[in-house]
This record gives structure tokens, sequence and C-alpha cells, in this order.
């Protein structure tokens, strides 16, 4: 066989894989947008009809809002808990350290889903934990207009062993010659994590920050066993109504319409964000 052909026989795998998981469900999804799709009927051609109505749709914009909060306080608050622990777990303390770090982790591997559960019960007002901790009783914490907090809340829970993680990583690549050094010229603890830790692990914490930031613009699993979307359309995220168009409402059409544009929409907002970083810090 010659070299040529051998190159197409061993790519032929992964191009089948990149075509059947990839090329042919965008092309799918893109044909459906374009679409009218019953269950059981044959497909009815209507254009961009399907986008016309996503922007005459009030809970569209309804849904944008909740995505663009819930995303605001839960990334940056595991961003910012994440990297405290981060900075704690750094230290060595004899028959402590490893054992806590193994532990942080584990909220991270728990499927969203009973995530949502777990959170569902403890958040319960007749005999949820959530109530026995703060002294009260028959408080919602998800039956008001505070609950998408309150769901941010169980995604903070989850999600910061994931910043953890990435970000003790990063601080246990930084030299020790480096800290020793500004101990030496007297700086102080501050000094040291403004100006020489951070500055070291800062691709780590855009790393970090985007991961999530992608995931969580996608947040379905938590809300839809926590709370449904609901009180009304309180936790509505654009994940959660993309689902909900699809699969409660049977429309195909609108639902892949929605989640084209907003895949469009996530892609441009990253690739800005990402070629800022890049003129700025020249880490990405």
């Amino acid at each position: 066989m010659k070299e040529k052909q051998l190159k197409w026989v061993l790519v032929a795998p992964a191009l089948t894989m990149i075509v059947a998981l990839i090329i042919f469900p965008l092309i799918y999804a893109l044909r459906a947008a374009l679409y009218l799709y019953r269950y059981g009927k044959p497909f009815q051609f209507v254009g961009l009809r399907n986008f016309v109505e996503l922007f005459q749709n009030p809970l569209v914009l309804n849904a944008v809002i909740n995505t663009v909060i819930y995303v605001a306080i839960a990334v940056t608050a595991e961003l910012a808990l994440g990297l405290l622990l981060a900075l704690i777990m750094n230290r060595e303390i004899r028959g402590f350290s490893r054992p806590v770090r193994a532990a942080l982790t584990i909220p991270m591997f728990i499927a969203p889903v009973v995530v949502g559960i777990i959170w569902r019960m403890m958040y319960n007002p007749q005999y949820g934990l959530f109530d026995w901790l703060l002294g009260i009783r028959n408080f919602a914490a998800t039956g008001g207009n505070h609950a998408l907090y309150f769901v941010a809340l169980a995604d903070i829970w989850q999600w910061t062993p994931f910043m953890y993680i990435i970000i003790l990583a990063a601080l246990q690549s930084v030299s020790p010659e480096l800290i020793e050094a500004s101990i030496i010229d007297g700086a102080s603890q501050w000094q040291r994590t403004t100006r020489i830790i951070l500055p070291s692990i800062s691709a780590a914490l855009v790393i970090a920050f985007t991961l999530r930031f992608m995931e969580a613009t996608k947040a379905l699993d938590i809300i839809y066993t926590l709370t449904f979307g609901g009180p009304g359309t309180d936790t509505e995220t654009v994940g959660f109504m993309i689902f909900r168009l699809a699969f409660n409402d049977i429309r195909v059409g609108t639902s892949t319409a929605f989640a084209l544009l907003y895949t469009i929409i996530i892609s441009v907002v990253l690739g800005f964000f990402m070629n800022w970083l890049n003129r700025r810090y020249e880490i990405v």
C-alpha cells in the first residue's frame, strides 16, 4: 500500500466519527430549523419562520436574562471560592492536606440530576436541612423571585471543586524559588499572592473560567430536577427552554433554531473574550 493511501486509511476511523457525531447532526439540525416538524407527520418547509417566532416570543428574553444572571453568579463565585480553596490547600499540613484535598472534589463526581434532587430535599420547607440550618420554618427557597439564586447555589456547590482542582494544579507548578526570593525581599503574603502567584497561574484561571462558562450556559440538569424552570419561568434558562420547546411543546423546529442561534452567540462572545485576553495578557 502506498504511503498516501496509508494516510487516508489511518485517518478514516477519526473522519468517520467526526462525520457521524458532528457533521451529520449539524446538517440535520440546520434542516430541522427550517421545517415545521410534528411527531408522526412529514416535515413542512417554513423557511425562517422558526427564527422569527423566537424574536416574537417574550419568554426568550426572559430565558436569556435568567441565563446571564445564573452564569454570572455561579461562575464568578466558583472561580473565587475555587481560588480561595486552592490557596488554602496548597499549604502542606501533615495528616490533613491529602484527605481533605480528595474530599473536596466529591461533589464534582455526582451527576447533576442527582445534585438537583439532593438540593430539592435540602430546600424542602417542611423537613429540609436548609431551613433547619437557618433556624426558620416554611421558607421556600425555590418558591419565589429568589429561586434562581438558590439554584445557582447548588451549581456552586457542585462545580467549585472543578475550579479548585485546576487552580491547585497550577499552584503546584509555581516555582518555589520565586516565593522564597519574595520572602527574603520582605514581601507580605498579600504581595506574594497578587504579584507573583496570581500572574503565574493566570492561564489556568482563564482556562477554568472559560470551561465553566461554556458549561454553565447550557445549564439544564440541575434546573430540571430542582425547579423544572419554576416557579412560572423564574428559573427557566436558555438550555431549559430549548429542552421544553422540543419535548414538552413538541416544537422541534423552533427549539433547533433557538439552539443554533444560541450556539452562534456564545461562540462569538467567547471569540471576542479570548481575543481580548490574548491582546491584553498574551496568555491564550
